[in-house]
């Protein structure tokens, strides 16, 4: 069989407008982990039960119909490909789901119906424009390294808009004119937070589609359709073995992450006694988390591999957080609430953050090799499925994930407005050891989920050969 030729880089502007399509969720998981809470239960009056429930029940919601995007956006055949129409269809109505989440307060207060119907239709618009974008990683290119960069823009982009609109709302959209009053509290800054990320939602999808619109026109058309329903290819996509590998090792994988950022605020204030100053430290940390695995990914991927890359950082991550409470806990720690100790909590905490990303970077990257898997096998190719399965995974990690920290702070007894210091110095270190076993063992989980995957480099290779890889489309040149 003759080697088949293999495609030209992809073009630099074609992975950063791919990028730019996750800027989107990112601002989605900002908004509705960082200020939902706050603004529904302590602005509008909600019982914060309630709250609770209408995040996680929205997003198993989201999670269920998931595989039935992925399945739809597949099989769509349009003249602009099968993912365009998503992209450019879902963006206004996404884009106004989200304004009315924090605009309209007066509908909200008075109808809990209301305010679920709102967040299930936030959050399943955006999986119809999540999921057709990142299963274009397995269109654009089938060149293993390749789909690693591609999957590192869309990380990069995600935190990067979650991190501006975050950054945004402290310093400007909820800051108050009154020192003595929290602009948190405040109902009228919510709606230009709003209002902006409805501005970005809308100008970075679009922006994304239209700049890989000629590329993604130019792609070979798909493999023929196989199954009778929707339902047929979903269950093949969930019996194949290497994705079931890889779900349930990501399962764990979004687990630890979910438990990290949920509870960071919780240690920080109750366990290591941190002050207001000292908290503003922690965004420096996670964006050197963020570029320091932008970087560090691809050159762990080309030497070690995606899965042995994911595995090593998720036992990285388990052990550097269960580190610093080990030593608070054992005596081993200096004062707490002094510049040697932040120093070094930041230090690991940035540490643990960067192997979480690196994990998860690799997790997700992994999934577009298991479409040529499924290719050879059945001659069919449901990109769509198998990221839909992915991303529907990552959100039953992130519930159980809050489910975990909500244990531990009833646990903890942490009622309203608890002061730091009028917690036992007891309960605090039963809370450290509890968060550090906990995460060591997430971490032990997802390794032990993930060393069952068996595609690596060359066996994906030798399944492209079998395939005869085509020929990058005509008059794109390569990046330089």
């Amino acid at each position: 069989m003759t080697a088949p030729t293999l495609p030209a880089p992809l073009p630099m502007r074609i992975k950063l407008a791919h990028g730019l399509g996750s800027v989107t969720l990112g601002i989605k998981e900002a908004g509705l982990t960082t200020f939902f809470m706050l603004y529904y239960n302590q602005v509008l009056g909600f019982d914060p039960r309630t709250v609770s429930l209408v995040l996680i029940g929205a997003m198993v919601i989201d999670a269920l119909v998931d595989p039935l995007i992925g399945r739809l956006s597949d099989a769509t055949r349009t003249r602009f490909g099968r993912r365009l129409p998503w992209l450019y269809g879902a963006a206004v109505p996404m884009a106004i789901a989200w304004a009315m989440l924090w605009v309209s307060p007066d509908i909200a207060q008075h109808s809990t119906l209301g305010l679920i119907v709102n967040v299930v239709a936030v959050r399943i618009l955006v999986s119809a424009c999540e999921i057709p974008s990142i299963s274009l990683v397995a269109e654009l290119t089938r060149d293993y390294d390749e789909r690693t960069t591609l999957m590192r823009f869309r990380f990069l982009f995600g935190w990067l808009g979650g991190l501006t609109a975050t950054a945004l709302a402290y310093g400007y959209f909820l800051a108050s004119d009154d020192p003595a009053q929290s602009g948190l509290l405040e109902a009228s800054g919510y709606t230009g937070f709003g209002l902006f990320g409805a501005a970005m939602i809308l100008v970075t999808t679009l922006g994304s589609a239209l700049g890989q619109h000629r590329r993604i026109l130019s792609l070979p058309p798909p493999a023929a359709r196989h199954g009778h329903s929707l339902f047929a290819d979903i269950a093949i996509a969930f019996r194949n073995p290497a994705f079931v590998a890889l779900a349930s090792g990501a399962l764990f994988i979004v687990t630890g992450y979910a438990t990290a950022i949920a509870s960071i605020n919780y240690m920080m204030l109750y366990v290591w006694q941190l002050g207001d100053a000292q908290f503003a430290w922690y965004p420096l940390g996670l964006a050197i988390a963020v570029f320091g695995a932008f970087a560090a990914v691809g050159r762990a991927h080309r030497r070690f591999g995606k899965r042995n890359t994911a595995i090593a950082a998720a036992l990285f991550s388990g052990v550097l957080a269960f580190l610093p409470y080990a030593a608070r806990n054992l005596g081993f720690w200096p004062e707490l609430g002094g510049t040697a100790s932040v120093g070094l909590l930041l230090g690991f905490m940035t540490l643990s953050l960067f192997g979480q990303i690196v994990a998860n970077i690799s997790a997700a990257s992994m999934v577009a090799e298991i479409v040529e898997a499924h290719e050879v096998d059945h001659g069919t190719r449901i990109e769509g499925v198998f990221f839909a399965g992915y991303l529907m995974t990552q959100k039953f990690g992130q519930a159980l994930g809050i489910f975990l920290v909500g244990q531990l702070v009833a646990f903890a007894g942490l009622g309203e407005r608890m002061r730091p210091e009028d917690l036992p110095a007891d309960t605090a270190a039963q809370m450290g050891w509890i968060y550090a076993v906990m995460m060591v063992l997430i971490g032990g989980c997802a390794a032990l989920g993930l060393r069952r995957y068996a595609i690596d480099r060359a066996s994906h290779e030798a399944r492209l050969a079998l395939l005869g890889e085509p020929r990058a489309p005509d008059g794109e040149p390569p990046s330089p």
